[in-house]
């Protein structure tokens, strides 16, 4: 973590920089902000010197900064933190401080006094404080092949090694204008249906839209009675050839499903949902009642999912020998994906994890069933 200083106003999307004012942001941050306002004079130093790290002291009456930038599946991930602090320390309070787009997430959670902060943070309000938990860097920046869980690394960094297993997920509280605002666009959860998440964030984590397209045909087909409604944000019309002349159960919501929020409700109310290493497949972990077949190639389940009792996750490894890379950018890793069978020979021709595309959607559909069934019989999943 850094501190900086601008010589005038700066207004990025994390915020507002006054200028001669003292902020504490991430190593990763403070590149951006020099990158992105090349005629503002920023000066820089380690917050490690004033940094008054949490390790598992009494936090009785104690008063904790949390920070974690954005993302909403990160935000998800780093939920568990608070909860598990106010179950050990119920007169504690805990801030957390986090992008402002994300800030929603945080409404009406009590571990942390019912909201977020939004970034960026004043030096001076970090003295506030008697601990800081930063965790940036801690989830984006782990490729280490004997990486441990990513629970259990937050965890640890706090000293803390004796959490409960249920305690290693997300933590949220629904609140009523979520149902409510899911009638507003007119999403039915009353009936039946199963979710496909087809586009996550990050390019790498997609399931191709050929395969999208043949999944989503099989899944209508095998369950005729459900509708099977596609879920996610296609900014660049991606997915527009996949989701044309689908049958009749098929429902396109992508980019129409509004907030993140409104996610809550619909995921609660699936049959199961189907996702790649994605938000919504943390979020579920919430609702253990609905099965969760997620579908892995750059990260190995283990990484992320180890703890979340309903999570049927699906490796296409074989396919590649460098699988899983963990590559945490939003461009492929070519020069390793070249290795994979089937590549082409053009890596710039490369576009989607091979690892991933290794999955066929009959396998899909498959373990969709037997999740189903599993979870209906009140049997455990096995990641």
């Amino acid at each position: 973590m850094r501190i900086v200083q601008a010589d005038k106003l700066v207004r990025v999307d994390t915020g507002f920089f006054i200028p001669y004012n003292r902020y504490v942001v991430s190593d990763f941050e403070c590149d951006q902000l020099i990158e992105a306002t090349p005629n503002t004079h920023w000066r820089w130093s380690s917050f490690n010197a004033l940094e008054r790290r949490y390790g598992g002291q009494d936090l009785s009456g104690k008063k904790v900064c949390v920070y974690r930038h954005t993302a909403w599946g990160d935000q998800l991930i780093v939920s568990a933190v608070p909860a598990e602090l106010k179950r050990r320390y119920p007169d504690a309070t805990i801030h957390l401080f986090c992008h402002r787009d994300v800030m929603s997430l945080w409404a009406g959670n009590p571990y942390v006094n019912g909201t977020a902060i939004p970034l960026p943070i004043n030096l001076d309000a970090t003295r506030f404080y008697d601990y800081v938990i930063f965790y940036e860097g801690i989830l984006e920046s782990n490729r280490e092949v004997d990486q441990k869980n990513c629970y259990d690394d937050m965890f640890e960094m706090i000293g803390l090694t004796d959490v409960p297993d249920h305690a290693k997920r997300p933590s949220i509280f629904p609140l009523p204008e979520d149902y409510s605002n899911v009638e507003k666009i007119k999403f039915n959860v009353r009936r039946p249906y199963i979710l496909y998440h087809m586009s996550p964030a990050n390019l790498n984590r997609r399931y191709p839209p050929d395969l999208s397209r043949k999944l989503l045909w099989l899944l209508a087909k095998k369950y005729r009675d459900h509708a099977i409604c596609v879920v996610g944000v296609d900014e660049k019309h991606e997915y527009d050839g996949a989701l044309s002349r689908l049958p009749s159960n098929c429902e396109n919501w992508l980019s129409k499903t509004g907030s993140f929020r409104n996610m809550l409700p619909i995921v609660e109310n699936a049959k199961a949902l189907v996702c790649p290493d994605s938000s919504l497949m943390h979020l579920a972990a919430c609702y253990p009642t609905v099965p969760v077949v997620s579908l892995w190639g750059l990260f190995d389940p283990q990484d992320r999912i180890k703890y979340y009792p309903n999570s049927y996750p699906i490796t296409g490894f074989e396919a590649c020998p460098h699988a899983p890379c963990r590559d945490h950018n939003f461009f492929l890793p070519t020069e390793q994906c070249k290795d994979a069978k089937g590549a082409v020979k053009e890596r710039a021709d490369i576009k989607h994890c091979l690892a991933l595309t290794g999955i066929t959607p009959e396998r899909i559909v498959e373990t969709v069933e037997k999740a189903i069934c599993a979870l209906s019989t009140g049997a455990q999943a096995k990641p």
